[in-house]
């Protein structure tokens, strides 16, 4: 069962909303943009930990996006 992940909170480009990643260590991380609304970091949470759950971290064939 996977718990939900604290977040950290980074200044980045506001057209970048957040994204998770993993480390060496197999740990799951949480990265939300501080220059956005609380309101749209608590979507943005809930659209990581969604990845996260489902094990899109692991999966090399995931893709966010469908490149054209």
């Amino acid at each position: 069962m996977n718990k939900d992940k604290p977040a950290q909170l980074v200044d980045l480009p506001t057209t970048v909303k957040g994204f998770c990643y993993h480390d060496d260590n197999g740990e799951e991380f949480v990265v939300l943009n501080s220059r956005l609304t609380h309101e749209m970091n608590q979507h943005t949470y809930d659209h990581e930990q969604e990845h996260i759950r489902r094990g899109d971290l692991w999966n090399m064939d995931y893709k966010e996006y469908d490149e054209e």
